[in-house]
C-alpha cells in the first residue's frame, strides 16, 4: 500500500489534554460507527490520539482502553499542548503494544515512533473536552501559556477541520468563543441540552458565557479551523 491509499483511509481524531477519560476515544471509536452505520458505510479507519502533559494520567487512559479493548484505535502520547509539535512520545507500554500489532499502524505512529512530535496540519478533527479552555485559563496560567497552546492546537488541525469543545465553563467562566477566535478558529454553532426534558438551544455568538453548561445540562460548542 503506497502513503496516499494508506493515508485516505485513516481518519485522525486528537483528544487534547485528555487527561484519564476515556469518552472521547469511546465516543469515535464504538458510538460514532454504529450511529453512522444507520445511513452510511465508513470507508476511513478512525484512530484516535490522546495527549496529556501528566504521563500518569496516560498511563492510567490506557489501563482502561485495554480493558475496553480499545487500544487497536486509540493512542496515548505524552505531549504538552505548547510543545507538542516539538516534543511529543508515545508512552512505552503503547509502543509495545504496536510492535505487536503492526496491522493497526498509520502514518502518525511510525512518525511519532521515529521524530517524536506531531506535524502541522495532523488530525481530521479535534476536541477539547471537560472545560479545557477554562482549565488553561483559571488553573494552570502559573505553568502554562494558554494561548500558544491553542495555538499549538490550531496548527496540529488539517484546514478546514473542526475543533468540538464540550462542556465550556463548567468549571471556569472565560469567553471560549473570543479566546479561540482570537488564534484563528471560526466559530460555527454550539448547543445546550437539558438532560432532564431533551430540549435543545443554540448557543451563539451573543449566548453568555456563565449560561453555559449549568447543572443538569450539556453543552458542546463547534468551531472549523481556516
Amino acid at each position: 500500500m503506497d502513503q496516499t491509499d494508506e493515508q485516505a483511509i485513516d481518519f485522525l481524531v486528537a483528544d487534547f489534554a485528555s487527561g484519564e477519560h476515556d469518552r472521547v476515544p469511546s465516543f469515535f471509536v464504538r458510538i460514532l460507527p454504529e450511529l453512522v452505520a444507520k445511513v452510511m458505510v465508513l470507508k476511513k479507519r478512525t484512530t484516535v490520539y490522546c495527549t496529556d502533559l501528566h504521563a500518569l494520567r496516560l498511563d492510567s487512559l490506557m489501563g482502561k482502553l485495554e480493558e475496553a479493548a480499545l487500544l487497536e484505535n486509540v493512542r496515548v502520547v505524552h505531549a504538552k499542548l505548547e510543545t507538542m509539535d516539538e516534543d511529543a512520545h508515545l508512552r512505552p507500554g503503547m509502543l509495545e503494544y504496536l510492535a505487536n500489532s503492526h496491522s493497526s499502524l498509520t502514518r502518525l505512529d511510525i512518525h511519532l515512533k521515529k521524530k517524536c512530535f506531531i506535524p502541522p496540519e495532523t488530525f481530521d478533527i479535534g476536541v477539547l473536552n471537560n472545560d479545557v479552555v477554562g482549565y488553561l485559563h483559571e488553573y494552570y496560567m502559573e505553568y502554562s501559556d494558554a494561548k500558544v497552546g491553542l495555538q499549538k492546537v490550531h496548527k496540529c488541525l488539517k484546514k478546514g477541520a473542526l475543533l468540538v469543545v464540550t462542556m465550556p465553563c463548567s468549571q471556569y467562566v472565560v469567553d471560549n468563543v473570543g479566546i479561540l477566535e482570537s488564534v484563528g478558529f471560526e466559530f460555527l454553532e454550539g448547543f445546550d441540552i437539558n438532560l432532564l426534558d431533551g430540549s435543545v438551544v443554540s448557543i451563539n455568538h451573543f449566548t453568555e458565557p456563565k449560561t453555559m453548561s449549568s447543572l443538569g445540562h450539556y453543552s458542546f460548542l463547534i468551531f472549523i479551523r481556516r
